[in-house]
């Protein structure tokens, strides 16, 4: 049980999960980022309980905390659990689910019916839905975009989406509704990057993005992130000596960081997402670079999660799998002589004078 949950059960308020949060659970998939709640109170006895409660004015709730969305209800009956949201509820005292709206058919038949005026509702509900199947759901009836969607109902949608099982489906449900183009251009210019048929026989830009996904072991955030934006600096880039988007990964950095400071991502998230996205090239020259150029890179904690970008990266460009294993053996090779206090990172032996060919 939660610290959250014991709270509102001090307090003697029922709850129960719902949308999103509620259909994760019935999956059994890893939770959002953020878990809807529905409970039966009013905002002000959920200020006595949580002091830095926000209220956001988001479409899915009425008030939030760090984590949590909270609806306000008058009551939560299982006779009558109608209302304007996503109506999947999941009760975690005794793991009960009730599907109101007929979500699960929805699901299988890979169409969504929206139950909301509420265009904000309507396409978050089924963007996140989109994220259950490998392809985005089709709607039965259209719905239009958001006027002026907040910084905040952002990056939930952003953030729920990378945390689903089909990132992809999410990001192509709001693509064709012209969401992506509206709110996100950096992501919708990835359309138009060309790629090469040599090395991108996937597609362009977007296609490969998306293709990424596919090789993600988990749905850790940062570097979902981290795949969705690794190639956004590419349509700024230029062709140069020979490297068709020379300085996309620099570029790419900074605009990854202007792209998240404006969804109001943590400046933690941000600081490592640039990091992963400046140097996603750099593992495929780790085993011929010096070993005092790339010590420090080697030793920083997010080197492991940069390796994984390469992978995911390298894979879904239906490129030779052996950079990256070369890759990985270079770096636990200098991760192992980093660890031998005879031995320098290059593997030689302390104290030992390298001499060059030409003393032979």
């Amino acid at each position: 049980m939660s610290e959250l949950d014991q709270q509102l059960r001090d307090a003697g308020i029922p709850f129960l999960e719902y949308g999103i949060t509620a259909i994760d659970a019935y999956y059994d998939q890893p939770p959002r980022p953020f878990r809807l709640i529905a409970a039966q109170c009013t905002v002000i006895d959920l200020a006595r309980i949580f002091k830095d409660l926000e209220f956001s004015g988001l479409p899915y709730a009425d008030a939030s905390f760090e984590d949590a969305r909270f609806l306000c209800v008058e009551r939560l009956r299982e006779d009558d659990l109608g209302g304007p949201w996503l109506n999947f509820y999941h009760d975690t005292n005794n793991g009960t689910f009730f599907d109101r709206d007929g979500i699960y058919e929805m699901l299988r038949a890979r169409a969504v019916t929206p139950r909301y005026l509420n265009l904000d509702r309507a396409l978050f509900d089924a963007a996140l839905l989109s994220t259950f199947t490998e392809e985005p759901l089709r709607l039965t009836q259209s719905i239009g975009l958001p006027s002026s969607p907040s910084p905040h109902y952002q990056r939930d949608l952003l953030l729920g989406i990378l945390a689903g099982p089909y990132p992809a489906s999410g990001f192509e449900f709001l693509k064709r509704l012209g969401f992506i183009a509206k709110e996100w251009p950096e992501l919708a210019q990835l359309d138009d990057v060309d790629h090469s048929k040599e090395f991108h026989p996937e597609g362009n830009g977007w296609i490969h993005t998306m293709q990424t996904f596919t090789y993600r072991k988990n749905s850790d955030l940062t570097l979902s992130l981290a795949l969705l934006l690794h190639d956004i600096g590419k349509p700024e880039s230029r062709s140069r000596e020979g490297r068709r988007f020379d300085r996309h990964a620099e570029i790419g950095a900074e605009r990854a960081v202007n792209f998240m400071s404006r969804l109001g991502i943590s400046s933690q998230m941000q600081d490592t997402v640039a990091f992963l996205i400046r140097y996603h090239m750099m593992p495929a020259a780790l085993p011929i670079l010096p070993v005092q150029k790339t010590r420090e890179l080697i030793s920083d904690v997010r080197f492991t999660t940069l390796l994984e970008l390469f992978r995911c990266d390298e894979f879904s460009s239906f490129k030779d799998p052996e950079r990256y294993y070369e890759a990985c053996g270079a770096y636990h090779a200098i991760k192992k002589n980093l660890k031998n206090p005879y031995r320098n990172a290059d593997g030689s032996k302390k104290g030992s004078v390298r001499r060059s060919a030409s003393h032979f």
